[in-house]
């Protein structure tokens, strides 16, 4: 039930997969929210600390989601129309993408004046790289382009489950849901 078999996810896949979609939904959302602030809001210093905390737990997140999945097997694709499936990889592969560009670039904006990036106090991912301020204007600018984007690949993926669910009627969407078995194993 924990791990992923040919035929389904394991409960461990299917709480990273709706844990990270939560709190990236909600990292839009608050980062969307952040924009607008002014010196005298009471979220214009709390959003970004919490923005950034964050941001790190789904760094840790997308980090053993690629361990687990590399150390798993791949559920079989439930459709054999090669179209389809090349376009399901080629989103995930792009959520993938465009989610590591938003983590490292607000990793980068974060760590630009030389202090380290804290996951709520608790931990400090320390300064790799300072960029100067031309460079920490193009992360910004890829840090809101490519949350966009990952908006834009989040409703192809969803449209995708749903017409699985609802208009080809097989279980892509339940295995997302309810972990496999090991009677299914």
């Amino acid at each position: 039930m924990l791990k992923d078999s040919r035929s389904g996810y394991g409960l461990v896949s299917i709480l990273i997969h709706w844990i990270s979609a939560l709190l990236i939904l909600f990292l839009f959302g608050l980062g969307t929210y952040m924009v607008d602030l002014t010196y005298y809001d009471d979220w214009y210093h709390k959003g970004p600390e919490l923005h950034v905390s964050l941001g790190l737990v789904v760094l840790l997140l997308m980090l053993v989601r690629i361990v687990w999945r590399i150390a798993n097997p791949t559920p079989v694709e439930l459709t054999a129309k090669r179209a389809q499936n090349l376009a399901a990889k080629l989103v995930k592969i792009g959520l993938y993408l465009f989610i590591f560009v938003v983590l490292i670039s607000g990793y980068l904006i974060t760590t630009a004046e030389g202090q380290p990036a804290s996951m709520f106090n608790l931990l400090k991912f320390p300064v790799l790289v300072e960029l100067e301020a031309g460079n920490v204007d193009l992360a910004g600018e890829l840090h809101e382009y490519f949350a966009w984007g990952i908006i834009a690949l989040v409703v192809l993926h969803v449209l995708g489950a749903l017409m699985h669910h609802f208009v080809m009627r097989d279980k892509t969407l339940v295995r997302m849901i309810k972990p496999v078995k090991k009677s299914d194993v």
